[in-house]
């Protein structure tokens, strides 16, 4: 452990070094003055550092000539490289704590006072700034893993489906660095497309492994399962096998539409989630709304599959509670304004359209998933 002693008088810098030292402590320096000091920490004529020097605490004098002790501690405190290193004042006058602990002092020693207490404090202090290098460390890789499983969450959305009859884009807005929010589509056989979009309850890395695992089931799934209502029983069972045994609640919302542009039909299953919108030429929005429980709630669900037929072309709009969720405000208010906003921008190129809408869902608080598809004739 390293230790900067700070004190314009060489007397205390040579006592203290000298308890220090027959304490075990062997990387002692010192500094006659607070400038003396900053030129160790790099900090001579203001400049930061970008590598913090090694210390792990600096034992710092109030009352010295030029620089006191007070002014110094608030320039290093406020140096980015050495805001969690901990200084304790060494004082033989208590009217400054006050000043000496606003400028970022963590404790003090005054002068005179018997050598176990100058101990006591100094592995007080050097513990604490072990325990938060060891939880700053944790953050970062903390912080690493979360970038990666964002990477890894991004490399399974599916890319836009641009074909002459249908175009699916998507826009995905995270809150945190991952999120529980999914969306999928894929093509069936040559007249039928099956589209989902999911949302995980709560928030971070263990709604993003649910929506993940959750993720790995579709591929086949909705290629042996066609019928919306059947392929959202399956995850439903799917999801009691894999989650039905823990303590906490687990469960989603979902909606999966099963596009026939042969039929010219829309079959749906909308698990508890915010109703879709279809916008059809110069008519009002047709909704795709609830028509089962959200998934992982009961073990069992029946509820049928919903039909919306269609002719020529149409915008269906799927969206994550996210975007309609506004402080003081109800959901069905919410879906209502985002109804009017897409109704005016739904002739936008379907990749314009979703931007817009990316725009609109700025700012919230929670995560949000949009999905548009376009319907040619």
């Amino acid at each position: 452990m390293s230790i900067l002693i700070v004190d314009d008088s060489m007397m205390n810098l040579a006592y203290f070094k000298q308890v220090l030292s027959e304490a075990g402590y062997s990387a002692i320096e010192t500094a006659s003055s607070a400038e003396q000091a900053l030129e160790r920490l790099g900090m001579t004529g203001g400049r930061i550092p970008r590598k913090a020097a090694a210390f792990d605490l600096i034992l710092l004098d109030i009352v010295m000539p030029d620089m006191d002790g007070i002014e110094a501690c608030g320039l290093i405190k406020a140096c980015p490289p050495y805001m969690d290193l901990p200084i304790i004042f060494l004082t033989s006058d208590r009217r400054h704590f006050k000043e000496a602990f606003g400028a970022g002092g963590i404790d003090f020693v005054e002068k005179g006072a018997p050598d176990y207490e100058l101990l006591t404090r100094v592995q007080s202090a050097i513990r604490f700034k072990k325990e938060t290098d060891i939880r700053k460390s944790r953050e970062i890789g903390l912080l690493k893993e979360l970038q990666l499983a964002k990477k890894v969450q991004k490399t399974v959305l599916p890319s836009p489906m641009l074909e002459p009859k249908i175009e699916i884009h998507a826009q995905y807005i995270q809150s945190d660095e991952v999120s529980g929010d999914m969306f999928y589509w894929t093509r069936i056989d040559e007249h039928r497309c099956g589209v989902m979009l999911i949302d995980v309850a709560g928030h971070g890395l263990s709604s993003a492994l649910i929506s993940m695992s959750v993720r790995s089931l579709l591929d086949r799934m909705v290629k042996r399962i066609t019928e919306p209502s059947e392929v959202c029983q399956e995850l439903n069972r799917q999801m009691f096998n894999l989650f039905g045994g823990s303590r906490e609640s687990i469960y989603l919302t979902a909606i999966y539409l099963l596009i026939d542009q042969k039929a010219q039909q829309i079959r749906y299953f909308n698990a508890g989630h915010p109703p879709g919108l279809f916008f059809s030429e110069n008519q009002k929005a047709h909704y795709l709304e609830t028509t089962g429980v959200p998934l992982g709630i009961r073990k069992k669900i029946t509820s049928r599959s919903g039909i919306c037929p269609y002719s020529g072309s149409g915008k269906i709009l799927l969206y994550t509670d996210g975007l309609v969720e506004t402080p003081r405000k109800s959901i069905s208010a919410g879906i209502e304004h985002l109804e009017n906003y897409a109704s005016r921008i739904r002739y936008l190129p379907n990749d314009r359209f979703t931007e817009k809408l990316a725009v609109f869902g700025q700012g919230k608080s929670d995560d949000v998933c949009i999905v548009s598809i376009q319907l040619n004739d």
